[in-house]
């Protein structure tokens, strides 16, 4: 990526888009891959191969996938191929994590997921709230070193790309990826390596395609990761810009108070809230549009159909 006069330029699949970040945002957050990922084009051709996406794989039984929140920064995401043959996994370009409960009944049997009714933990843009830690966000695909990344990226540049990177895992062998991460319920306990989680969709949490863009950015390691968790928990939690200005991320009575975002951070994370709302918006009408035209190309057909016997 280049820099010049303080500007970042992030290229769009098919607008040329430009999110301008401040000069004084110098460090890109970087995703730690273990070796895990590959670039789609590395990926040398094996006819034995099985070919799923990763959400796909884990539904068929064929992978198991442990989700270790580290802190409220962090994940680990394990994946052991379950298969005799090797599996080539296309990674989402954006997630969530899930806190999952124990429940008391039935005899003590049986469990659900954090959230509205056991269900799956978000707060706002379509998600369900409830109880249980903070939901997570987060993305994969084939951005810096062919690793987690996506949207405002997916390995192509610009947000809005919306592609998830490639993963080869060996017969009945594990993979580890390190994933960076934001929470998107504000208020709820913190996710730590004690509390178990799982990997789902992002949809199952918010449907919000601003919070999508949010998650690939950061997982292709566009944005830091503190700037990614003002945008979300400003757009998902409502919480106002003022609000995440005096938000403590300690407090002491001996040593002062530390802020949780500085303010290069949060006029960063105000340019990605409009940037990803925008882009959100463009798709939006995009996808009505392609609605429209195909609910008018059959009556246009029968039209076309009627005149031609006539004539």
């Amino acid at each position: 990526m280049k820099r010049k006069n303080g500007v970042m330029k992030l290229s769009q699949r098919s607008t040329g888009l430009l999110l301008p970040l401040c000069s004084a945002f110098l460090c890109i957050s970087v995703s730690v891959f273990h070796g895990a990922t590959l670039r789609a084009e590395s990926l040398l051709p094996d006819d034995d191969a099985i070919n799923a996406g990763l959400f796909e794989a884990m539904d068929a039984g064929q992978v198991e996938v442990k989700f270790i929140p580290l802190d409220t920064t962090n994940a680990n995401v394990i994946v052991k191929n379950l298969t005799d043959k090797p599996m080539h996994l296309r990674l989402p370009s954006a997630f969530a994590g899930v806190h999952v409960l124990a429940q008391m009944g039935m005899g003590g049997m049986g469990g659900g997921m954090g959230g509205m009714g056991g269900g799956m933990g978000g707060m706002g843009g379509g998600g369900m709230g409830g109880g249980g830690g903070q939901a997570m966000g987060g993305g994969m695909g084939g951005g810096m070193g062919g690793g987690m990344g996506g949207g405002m990226g997916g390995g192509m540049g610009g947000m809005g790309g919306g592609m998830g990177g490639m993963m080869r895992v060996p017969p009945e062998r594990t993979k580890k990826l390190s994933v960076a991460t934001v929470c998107l319920e504000h208020g709820k306990p913190d996710p730590n390596p004690r509390m178990e989680y799982k990997i789902v969709p992002l949809e199952q949490v918010t449907t919000d395609t601003s919070v999508r863009l949010v998650c690939e950015a950061l997982g292709n390691s566009l944005v830091t990761q503190n700037s990614a968790q003002a945008a979300a928990w400003h757009i998902l939690d409502k919480l106002s810009w003022q609000e995440l200005a005096v938000k403590n991320r300690s407090e002491s009575k001996y040593t002062g108070n530390v802020r949780w975002f500085s303010p290069i951070e949060l006029k960063t994370a105000m340019l990605i809230v409009a940037e990803a709302q925008r882009i959100a918006s463009s798709q939006d009408e995009y996808e009505t549009q392609q609605s429209e035209i195909m609910d008018v190309e059959p009556i246009i057909e029968s039209s076309s159909s009627s005149v031609s016997k006539k004539g």
